[in-house]
């Protein structure tokens, strides 16, 4: 199963995107550089607006662009915006955090996690940066970690198609779901096709 996830750029475009039907939407601030968390503020009016309209709604939680390891107060920082953003009725988080050598910060995400606890978890397009023998490894992990989904863009490899086939087949194992990074609407079909498995628009199931 692929599951199709709007990224947005802060409150602006969430109306817009609702209109068009969308059923799920992520937000972040920031996008120019990989995406950071959304102030509370809009965090709080953003998902009034989506579940007034019955729309699933996640957050992205990074502290600033980059995917280097995060240092204890960047780590607070989002152990809080986690908090926040489960108080505020947030559906999902995304999030990630890896070592310097391209490794699961797995100390780092424990607390993360723990934070996280009663939305829906999305591992970051860190994972891309993860090398290909140990994905495996790295699957499993966030799986037992209760993960629910993982953002790839495929651009690990020079076949984006290869890289998301492999990892697919390493999520589906575990019951993960990925999310194709950086795909536009008209896209999600053909990969679907491709990859011989169904898009996931929320809950609903649209196409083959």
């Amino acid at each position: 199963m692929l599951l199709v996830e709007p990224l947005l750029e802060n409150y602006p475009q969430l109306p817009a995107a609702i209109e068009a039907g969308v059923k799920r939407v992520a937000l972040a601030d920031n996008l120019a550089v990989g995406g950071t968390t959304i102030s509370k503020g809009v965090m709080g009016e953003a998902v009034r607006y989506a579940h007034e309209h019955q729309v699933t709604l996640d957050v992205v939680i990074a502290p600033r662009g980059g995917h280097s390891p995060y240092d204890d107060v960047e780590l607070k920082m989002m152990e809080a915006d986690l908090l926040e953003a489960q108080q505020l009725g947030v559906d999902g988080a995304i999030f990630g955090a890896l070592t310097l050598q391209h490794q699961l910060d797995q100390e780092a995400l424990r607390p993360l996690i723990a934070a996280a606890g009663g939305m829906t978890m999305t591992f970051s397009t860190a994972f891309d940066q993860i090398r290909p023998q140990d994905r495996g490894a790295a699957v499993d992990w966030l799986a037992n970690q209760g993960f629910d989904h993982i953002l790839s863009t495929g651009l690990a490899n020079e076949d984006r198609m290869e890289d998301w086939t492999m990892t697919k087949r390493l999520t589906d194992s575990v019951g993960i779901t990925l999310i194709p990074a950086g795909v536009a609407a008209n896209e999600a079909q053909k990969i679907a096709t491709q990859l011989g498995t169904k898009i996931l628009y929320g809950k609903k199931v649209l196409a083959l």
